[in-house]
């Protein structure tokens, strides 16, 4: 299931030729970016750091990859002197469309953070609020995946629900016409040096004898500029280092406050009962996100709810399979959807700046119809995945029905198994 996922993430980048950053048509913006790999000490969640300098005025671009749409991603951001005020926007589809924005002055500790659930990159800038420039520092976690945030459609059997086989209203199928995509990038740079000679005249002694007393004072008088220039050389390093060694007393406490806060949030996130409270803590960049249920999810009678009876071993299994299968349905769908946001966004600012941005109305309408073409592509390869993920889902349904049939649920797929299924169908779709 993980390549058929991938598979169809590689199907969206490559039909629209684009990275998930910001879309933009500035060629100077130049993003920096952050790649999640393993953590060193939690294996199943990851971890990047680094270190960057903003020049005065400047605005410096990022962007983190590597993180999955189960995964919650924590953002660090401080400034290397305590002094120095920071500003970081976290921004969505565009560099201009900010979501979210802080300074470090207002920080907790004087740390950023930014608390993020996406399925493309995470993108955010940073400047200097005050008229110098600025160093600093940027960790980032990302959880292990987690699949939470599904509530369970099953509930306990009873001769009231078994008898009433009532369903909730389900949402209607829409289809509405959506428009979609472009894309543009780039980037880019340069010294030199020169030399002196001199040379030497025969002359009787005693200008010899003058030229050497000459030579004598003039070469005390360089001894005393370069002794000079040196002592100021020393004086301007240990200024340098003191500055560092302070930056790096901060930096140590700073990280080590950050590093506590990582392992809050790794431990937190390994333990079932902590979950549901944490992700709600995070932001979810777009409504493409899955966040839960609809408000048609039927609710199944099961005779097994209880994982300590005996039929427990039978549905255990079956119920982890279903489970995998729903989130399979719903990350097929948000990939899809955030796709989507990113097109409408990134036509948007193509059709608003195209006039003067050197691409003519016939140049653009051009562009648009290779769009479309890949859009087209994108839809198929989307279709396709659903109907697999579908019948692997009414796999599980039946799956389930054999276990409710052994243990006391006549008929339970044709009763409500067949339910659920139409439910999903309506609630996943383009």
């Amino acid at each position: 299931m993980k390549t058929k996922l991938f598979f169809l993430v590689v199907i969206v980048f490559y039909c629209f030729n684009v990275s998930a950053q910001p879309y933009t048509l500035d060629r100077k913006i130049k993003p920096l970016e952050l790649k999640l790999t393993e953590h060193p000490e939690y294996k199943k969640a990851k971890y990047a750091e680094n270190n960057f300098r903003v020049e005065t005025g400047g605005v410096n671009y990022h962007y983190v990859t590597g993180h999955d749409v189960f995964e919650y991603v924590d953002i660090f951001i401080f400034s290397n002197n305590e002094n120095t005020d920071l500003q970081a926007d976290l921004v969505y589809n565009t560099w201009s469309n900010i979501e979210e924005s802080k300074t470090t002055h207002k920080a907790e500790n004087g740390i950023i953070n930014f608390k993020v659930r996406s399925w493309q990159d995470i993108s955010f800038t940073i400047k200097s609020t005050e008229s110098q420039s600025a160093d600093y520092g940027i960790i980032v976690n990302s959880s292990e995946p987690v699949m939470e945030y599904l509530e369970s459609p099953f509930v306990a059997s009873s001769k009231d629900n078994l008898e009433e086989l009532t369903t909730n209203s389900l949402p209607e199928k829409t289809n509405e016409e959506m428009p979609w995509l472009l894309f543009l990038f780039i980037g880019i740079l340069v010294l030199l040096v020169g030399f002196l000679g001199g040379r030497l005249l025969r002359y009787k002694k005693t200008i010899g004898i003058l030229l050497f007393l000459v030579s004598l004072n003039f070469s005390f008088t360089l001894y005393g500029q370069a002794t000079y220039v040196e002592n100021a050389k020393k004086d301007a390093l240990e200024s340098e280092l003191e500055y560092r060694r302070e930056r790096n007393k901060i930096n140590a406490s700073t990280r080590e406050h950050i590093k506590t806060q990582i392992n809050k949030i790794n431990n937190a996130f390994a333990t079932a009962n902590a979950v549901k409270n944490l992700i709600s803590q995070y932001r979810n960049l777009g409504s493409c996100m899955g966040t839960g249920n609809s408000l048609g999810q039927p609710k199944i009678p099961s005779f097994c709810v209880d994982e300590e009876k005996a039929c427990a071993d039978c549905f255990k299994k079956a119920r982890t399979r279903f489970n995998k299968s729903r989130y399979n349905l719903e990350k097929l769908q948000t990939v899809y959807d955030c796709a989507k946001s990113f097109a409408d966004a990134s036509v948007a600012l193509g059709d608003n700046v195209s006039g003067y941005h050197g691409l003519s109305g016939l140049a653009w309408q051009s562009e648009r119809r290779k769009i479309m073409k890949s859009v087209n592509s994108l839809n198929k390869a989307y279709d396709k995945k659903r109907a697999e993920f579908l019948e692997s889902f009414n796999k599980r349904l039946l799956e389930l029905a054999r276990c409710e049939e052994k243990h006391g649920i006549k008929d339970w797929y044709d009763r409500f198994g067949i339910m659920y299924y139409n439910f999903a169908e309506i609630q996943y779709h383009r």
